[in-house]
Parts: structure tokens; C-alpha cells; sequence
């Protein structure tokens, strides 16, 4: 089965697919957080995408806090445009900072450009480990 992994940012969303039998993580890339349900929507039907698993940021200590509130309201419009399609909020307390340990020795801009991707990435790879 197809899934894709995001991570959520209010501007900028990082998107990346895999498959759950072969265990295979590819980035998707970023797309622009107005109109992301739509261009999901798009990525589900052209992938045949079967899950999505959605970064849910916790606060260090696990607790929800404003981003987290925020990604709920977005898991709530996913569902709706997505009925078909299991959704899973995944814990991603720490996969930014992953993500930008994964890209030192890059340039600032470079950093900023890959990073949503690579987090969503890394989401992937988390929930893969964990089946």
C-alpha cells in the first residue's frame, strides 16, 4: 500500500511517499500550505495513496499545544475530503530538528528549501519502523 507522510507548516508543507510492504521512503516535495487539501486530494487519486500519516507536533513534555491544534483542524478537513482514506496523526516532537541534523553543511537557503521534506520524510520512516 501507498502512504503519504506530511508535515504540516502553516506556509509550507512537506510531503513524502512510500510503500508500506517494501518499506521505501521517497520525497514528494513541498507544496504551499493555501489550497493543500486540494493538491493532497490530487496525490491521493494519482498515487493511489491508502493512508496518510499527518505529523502531529507535540510539546517536548507530549502535550498539545497551539501547532498541534492547528494540525487537528487540518486532520478534521482531511478526513472530510479524504473518507476513504485512513489518516493516522503521528507524534513528530522531534523531527525537524532531525531534519536539519540530516542537512548540516548546507547552506542556510538550501536548509530552509529541504527541510519540510525531509521531516515529512523522516515522519515516513518513523511509522514504517514501527510496523
Amino acid at each position: 500500500m501507498k502512504v503519504l507522510a506530511i508535515d504540516y507548516g502553516t506556509k509550507r508543507i512537506g510531503l513524502a511517499i512510500g510503500d508500506e510492504n517494501l518499506k521505501i521512503v521517497s520525497p514528494k516535495g513541498v507544496i504551499k500550505s493555501e489550497k493543500a487539501v486540494e493538491k493532497i486530494k490530487e496525490i491521493v487519486k494519482e498515487s493511489n495513496v491508502g493512508k496518510i500519516i499527518l505529523g502531529f507536533p507535540l510539546t517536548p513534555s507530549g502535550k498539545e499545544g497551539q501547532r498541534a491544534k492547528l494540525v487537528k483542524k487540518f486532520f478534521e478537513e482531511l478526513k472530510k475530503e479524504l473518507p476513504e482514506t485512513e489518516i493516522i496523526l503521528w507524534d513528530e516532537r522531534w523531527t525537524t530538528q532531525e531534519a536539519l541534523r540530516r542537512l548540516e553543511g548546507l547552506s542556510p537557503k538550501k536548509k530552509k528549501e529541504l527541510k519540510d521534506v525531509i521531516a515529512a520524510m523522516i515522519i515516513l520512516e518513523e511509522y514504517f519502523d514501527s510496523i
